[in-house]
């Protein structure tokens, strides 16, 4: 398989210099785009559309940058970075690529993941309508939201979510998300699935239920007897109406919610994009940074990694919330 992003250098960290430098102060994409050698891009928005994109543009380059980070090795044949370069980079071209819930600036958002695919497959027809389709997904408020690299040409693949709420209960939430799951599953046979996931203030109890829920996810997969990895995507969302107002009472409960899903191992923490409350929204930003800065590390030690609290309590969830589903089963 050929070079999927024909990198004008051999030298990344050069080219990536080159771009920025270039990119900064032009509004224009268009003109922009003109004068990078190795790479033709023609966009075909209309001029009022062009007008606002230096934005979005500086969002794609962050991406790229991001993408950088993940030492990519341009002429495998395995198109698993594609996938991970296009996760990393999705707040950053405010596209969020993994919840299904469209920016506020849609097309913006939508017009720079069209110029981050055109990147990859050069090819102008597969992005647009990679570009359409997304579009009129999240017109639909449906989820459909990932994508596949196969051959320089771009799959929209049916992603499913499912909604976890183990703020208040873990074992009831868990036993009805894997009835749903398995429902959903048999139905979409999805090449992903979100695991939208609301969790509590208590530290140890929310670590292990994080740690329980991959489990039982594995277990599932398993049991339904699917070829190939499904691997589930776990994230965590704080919920504006669980925060404090307070600055300082906030700041604690949202270090408690960020350690958390940092030690859980989850793979995306959000923040409030709704929320009116300035300390909310400086302390999720906080938190955010901090989530960043700590996932840049080869491996993230845990503290708490051989407690025998954490073990024994995880493999509570795991073996109750699993017995019930089993005699839900058995009850058919």
């Amino acid at each position: 398989m050929d070079n999927f992003f024909s990198f004008p250098s051999s030298d990344k960290n050069i080219w990536l210099q080159k771009v920025t430098e270039d990119v900064k102060g032009k509004k224009n994409i268009e003109e922009f785009f003109q004068n990078i050698d190795g790479i033709t891009i023609d966009p075909f928005l209309t001029e009022a559309e062009l007008s606002d994109f230096h934005e979005p543009l500086d969002r794609l380059f962050e991406v790229v940058e991001r993408g950088l980070r993940l030492n990519i090795d341009h002429e495998t044949k395995n198109h698993e970075y594609i996938k991970r370069f296009l996760e990393c980079g999705a707040s950053a071209l405010q596209l969020d690529i993994k919840s299904g819930i469209a920016p506020e600036d849609l097309l913006s958002g939508i017009f720079a993941e069209y110029i981050f695919m055109h990147l990859i497959c050069k090819d102008k027809d597969q992005a647009l309508l990679f570009s359409e389709y997304m579009e009129n997904q999240y017109k639909d408020k449906s989820t459909l939201t990932f994508i596949q690299v196969e051959n320089k040409i771009i799959y929209p693949l049916q992603t499913i979510i499912c909604d976890i709420d183990v703020s208040k209960e873990v074992i009831g939430p868990l036993s009805i998300f894997l009835k749903e799951a398995e429902e959903k599953i048999q139905e979409a046979k999805p090449y992903r699935c979100i695991l939208n996931v609301s969790i509590g203030k208590n530290f140890l109890l929310s670590i292990s239920t994080l740690r329980a829920i991959r489990i039982l996810w594995e277990n599932l997969v398993a049991k339904q007897g699917f070829e190939g990895d499904i691997p589930a995507i776990l994230t965590v969302r704080p919920e504006e109406s669980e925060l404090s107002s307070d600055p300082n009472q906030c700041l604690i409960e949202m270090s408690y919610l960020t350690l958390s899903a940092l030690i859980g191992n989850v793979d995306v923490f959000y923040g409030i994009h709704s929320s009116q409350e300035t300390n909310h929204l400086l302390n999720v930003l906080m938190m955010q940074h901090v989530f960043i800065e700590e996932g840049k590390l080869d491996t993230i030690k845990d503290p708490l990694a051989g407690s025998y609290m954490v073990e024994q309590i995880t493999h509570k969830i795991v073996e109750q919330v699993w017995q019930k589903y089993l005699e839900g089963e058995n009850s058919k």
